[in-house]
């Protein structure tokens, strides 16, 4: 049993930091004459392997100044271009498989485009025609969950706790509202909470639930702690797109898009291992196995807990 709780333990301590949702941004502002004023932000732990972008053969480059930010290292230049982009290929080299990166064009004539690029989609041809929706930011919201280790975790917590579909229907369907609420008022600057005192409360939701699904003995959970969950979940989501941004005029569609993409990658994770559990929990080793996951999830959310609480004192 010690040894399955270690094994958990490890695995999730491993990935504790390595899954930190914090892509690259490419942003062009179109000028007369086919100029563009370029910005490129990428995280610091890629200061020494950048993102390179390779631009349409018709299109140099200027000189690159840098800058940084906490999180960010910032290159700015000036794009020169003999025609107009749209219809052309902007490629990304040298993106992690962790980070994606995020397209932004804003066009002389008002007009704009975004997209995403990935390791597995490197290549981004620029549309003839403006995009109606912004549907870049529903795949930012569906990366940002799966790559959202702790999200992850209380989500599998919740379903330990939850047993019926009707009863996971709600406490999701709570947590899911609570979490669009929070994210819309936080970015739209309405309320505001320290990001770093946020991502130690949720560290904190994540210890709650990994306890109450070890001692849980009728799985009940009720639907209104999720909902207070979720609030703070919320938070959190809102400071990750705060960090990459909206760089178009369709705020109110963008944030409902990354909101989408969040809700879509929850109900991806969630139906096997409720399936699991559903199927198996009555079964005297699956208690065991499902003991030590929820102890090495409480583990860990400690050592989130501890390690966030002294970043916002540094």
């Amino acid at each position: 049993m010690k040894k399955i709780y270690f094994f958990f333990l490890f695995i999730f301590s491993f990935y504790s930091h390595s899954h930190e949702f914090n892509p690259a941004h490419l942003i062009l502002n179109e000028e007369p004459d086919f100029s563009y004023s370029v910005k490129l932000f990428y995280p610091q732990q890629y200061k020494y392997n950048s993102p390179e972008i390779l631009y349409p053969s018709n299109c140099i480059t200027s000189k690159v100044s840098k800058s940084s930010n906490i999180k960010n290292i910032i290159e700015s230049y000036k794009l020169e271009c003999s025609e107009d982009i749209k219809g052309k290929d902007i490629r990304f080299e040298n993106l992690d498989f962790l980070t994606d990166a995020l397209l932004s064009i804003n066009f002389i004539d008002g007009s704009s485009y975004e997209s995403i690029a990935g390791s597995r989609n490197l290549e981004i041809t620029i549309p003839l025609k403006q995009s109606v929706y912004p549907v870049a930011y529903f795949s930012l919201g569906f990366d940002h969950l799966l790559k959202g280790i702790d999200h992850i975790v209380f989500l599998i917590c919740l379903i330990f706790l939850v047993y019926g579909f009707i009863n996971l229907v709600k406490v999701i369907t709570a947590f899911t509202v609570a979490h669009s609420i929070t994210l819309s008022l936080s970015f739209l600057g309405i309320v505001t909470i320290s990001q770093s005192v946020i991502e130690a409360l949720i560290a904190l939701t994540i210890i709650f639930v990994a306890l109450d699904a070890v001692d849980s003995k009728n799985n009940k959970f009720p639907w209104y702690y999720a909902f207070g969950f979720g609030l703070l979940h919320g938070f959190g989501f809102s400071g990750a797109l705060s960090e990459i941004g909206i760089n178009n005029n369709e705020l109110a569609l963008s944030l409902l898009f990354f909101n989408v993409g969040i809700e879509i990658a929850q109900l991806a994770i969630i139906p096997i291992p409720f399936l699991i559990i559903y199927f198996f929990n009555n079964n005297k080793v699956f208690q065991n196995i499902k003991y030590s996951i929820a102890m090495g999830i409480g583990g860990i959310g400690v050592y989130w807990f501890i390690d966030r609480v002294i970043g916002i004192f540094l």
